[in-house]
């Protein structure tokens, strides 16, 4: 950040006004001239269009080893200060332009892979597969079985509590399945996993992933399901804590808390037995 704040310094910006075709020159040689030069050579080596074009979008600008070149230039007298000017003036204008070629490629390759898959017919809908419904009645859904989920999934277990896990990890996945657990593979808060998990007839949800955002949207899609539902999320502060609140658990549990919550007991407990 330093080093391009001290280089945007040195432009002038009033060689805009006073050398403009000197600096449309420079500014077409370093967008079209190397990207030109970039497509030929990517080309040559039998690469597919896609990929020249993307390499050449990507070289449409100047580095920050030109600028140390052409302060070298100017130290030992083999480039004027005009054209330092030039090439800075350039270079800004160039990386501002690169993000703009960037969408302009990726709306020509979009349109140009739908019209290849319209013309050959592969723009035919797939149909979405429907998940079987669990045959459990009365159960807890658990979803994530990380260090905290999989606690919890002991302690059902201890319980003789019927459950099922929803878990996209696929090493965990294959952990529950050995060990007779049922799991629905898949991410909870995609369309008809929550339904899959048969939530209508469930005894409640615990959400036990780490991330509030996608926890929220769970919480979300099963009060919309299941209005009486109990549902219990996890969270790391005081905003997640809302947030899942927000869109409808029951109760929000934060490590932290619970981590003071003992503390305080214990040695309240040892104080008392002193």
């Amino acid at each position: 950040m330093l080093f391009f704040v001290s280089v945007g310094m040195l432009v002038d910006p009033a060689i805009i006004l006073r050398e403009p075709l000197p600096l449309l020159a420079t500014v077409f040689i370093i967008v079209f001239g190397k990207s030109i030069a970039a497509f030929g050579i990517v080309r040559m080596f039998g690469h597919p269009n896609s990929t020249a074009l993307t390499i050449s979008a990507s070289l449409a600008q100047i580095g920050e080893f030109s600028f140390i070149l052409v302060s070298l230039g100017v130290s030992l007298a083999l480039l004027p200060e005009r054209g330092r000017d030039l090439v800075l003036a350039g270079a800004i204008i160039s990386i501002m332009l690169n993000p703009l070629w960037f969408a302009l490629l990726d709306k020509f390759l979009a349109e140009r892979d739908a019209s290849a898959k319209k013309a050959s017919g592969e723009e035919k809908p797939v149909p979405r597969v429907e998940l079987p419904v669990s045959q459990l009645f009365n159960h807890v859904v658990l979803v994530g079985h990380g260090r905290v989920g999989s606690v919890v999934s002991k302690a059902l277990r201890q319980a003789n509590t019927p459950f099922l896990v929803i878990e996209d990890t696929p090493g965990a996945v294959e952990r529950l399945k050995k060990d007779g657990i049922e799991v629905i593979t898949g991410n909870a808060a995609a369309a008809g996993m929550l339904q899959a998990a048969n939530l209508a007839a469930a005894r409640g949800l615990l959400v036990a992933i780490p991330d509030a955002f996608e926890g929220g949207q769970i919480v979300a899609k099963a009060r919309a399901i299941s209005a009486g539902l109990p549902i219990i999320a996890r969270a790391h502060s005081e905003e997640e804590i809302a947030h899942l609140m927000h869109h409808g658990a029951t109760s929000v549990i934060m490590g932290e808390m619970e981590i003071a919550k003992a503390m305080i007991a214990q040695i309240g407990a040892a104080g008392a037995a002193a």
